[in-house]
């Protein structure tokens, strides 16, 4: 006698993929071609107007003046005269920031017209982007052609091609460290950490420190043995003019409220409790990474994450590093919260194209919560789908 239904989902013809995995990636693909649209729309509107042009600039002034002269504002006003209403802005917005050796390694490019030099620079960071996604990414071939769409239509990884800017950089030699320390070659892995720190460091700032909590100092001896060595050619090449002009700029771009859109201050001001809200969050997240210190993937998420969570200074570009923690994660077959959270995270991802960082910003501490959770959250995912499984009807004859 028949007692009851069993429920079943329509299983899809015979080498067809899931209904759930073709609808997100024929979803993604569209908004990834929309912002390829947007983004030649773009390009030809000002094909000067990208963040390029900064680090090219100063890599010509320091090959026609000097090392020492690249932060000079002087020079860069003169290097950029010409290149359009917004490419020859040298202002709190736009002004070459980063450490020597980001326009060292532009050399290559410094005597191209600047919209050549994006161009090349955004197809060696879409190649790299590809590349990091594949060897991070867990799943069939279907399944990272999927993540890899979805990650490039959130619209801080299209903000950063659209500018032109390091982020991906960052975030590729990041992913590389992860594939070091995942095959324990934490010698590289230290090497290929301490790289970042000379493009964008906030993007990246707490990964190193997360790692010395868990008890993985070896990387991190060889990584602060490399910086040393970086730092002092980058000092040696500035003299003290050099770093005074560079301490200058700085803290021109600190003194713009505008330069930290995705930070506390964006809700709290400029003043001492948004500081004590971002030094909580990393001290959190640091302690998150000790406590799963036996959980590699969680130490690492948790490095980037409590990195951007907890920085002061950081642009909307500069979120695009949290799909690499995705990935990371992504491996373990996480539970169904951490699942759904990220899901969540696309959403807070999107609402920063129009202006509300907000939902970001609470989104990556609930993220850092469920991280430190995520081993306590699988384990309780089995014994709940038994109960589920046992409450459904079966069929009996």
């Amino acid at each position: 006698m028949r007692t009851g239904v069993r429920f079943t989902l329509p299983k899809p013809p015979p080498g067809w993929p899931p209904l759930w995995l073709a609808a997100s990636m024929l979803t993604a693909g569209i908004a990834v071609a929309f912002g390829v649209v947007r983004w030649i729309t773009h390009f030809a509107a000002d094909p000067n107007a990208q963040d390029t042009r900064v680090w090219i600039v100063a890599a010509r002034i320091g090959l026609t003046h000097g090392w020492s002269h690249i932060y000079d504002l002087d020079l860069e006003r003169q290097a950029s005269a010409g290149l359009g209403p917004v490419g020859s802005l040298i202002d709190s917005m736009h002004l070459y920031l980063s450490p020597p050796p980001a326009a060292w390694i532009v050399i290559p490019l410094a005597w191209f017209p600047i919209p050549i030099s994006y161009l090349v620079w955004t197809v060696i960071n879409l190649i790299a982007f590809v590349a990091a996604c594949w060897f991070v990414c867990p799943g069939s071939r279907l399944v990272r052609i999927t993540v890899l769409l979805v990650s490039l239509g959130l619209w801080p990884v299209h903000y950063e091609f659209w500018l032109g800017q390091w982020v991906v950089a960052d975030l590729a030699f990041l992913a590389l460290t992860w594939c070091l320390l995942d095959r324990d070659l934490w010698a590289l892995a230290g090497v290929a950490l301490s790289i970042p720190f000379f493009f964008k460091p906030q993007d990246v700032l707490l990964v190193p420190i997360a790692l010395l909590v868990s008890g993985r100092w070896r990387p991190v001896a060889v990584f602060a043995a490399t910086v040393v060595v970086i730092a002092v050619a980058s000092a040696a090449s500035l003299g003290s003019a050099g770093i005074a002009s560079w301490l200058n700029s700085l803290a021109i771009a600190r003194a713009d409220p505008h330069t930290a859109p995705m930070t506390y201050a964006f809700v709290f001001g400029h003043d001492p409790l948004a500081t004590g809200v971002e030094v909580a969050i990393g001290l959190a997240a640091l302690g998150l990474a000790w406590y799963r210190r036996d959980r590699l993937e969680l130490v690492f998420a948790l490095g980037v994450v409590g990195t951007t969570a907890s920085a002061s200074y950081l642009h909307e570009d500069d979120i695009a590093m949290l799909v690499l923690a995705a990935w990371i994660v992504l491996r373990s077959r996480p539970s169904m919260p951490q699942q759904a959270w990220l899901v969540a995270g696309i959403a807070a991802a999107q609402l920063i194209a129009v202006g509300q960082p907000i939902p970001m910003l609470l989104w990556e501490p609930i993220w850092m919560v469920l991280l430190g959770l995520e081993p306590g959250l699988k384990r309780a995912r089995l014994p709940a789908a038994a109960q589920l499984r046992g409450a459904l009807p079966v069929s009996r004859e």
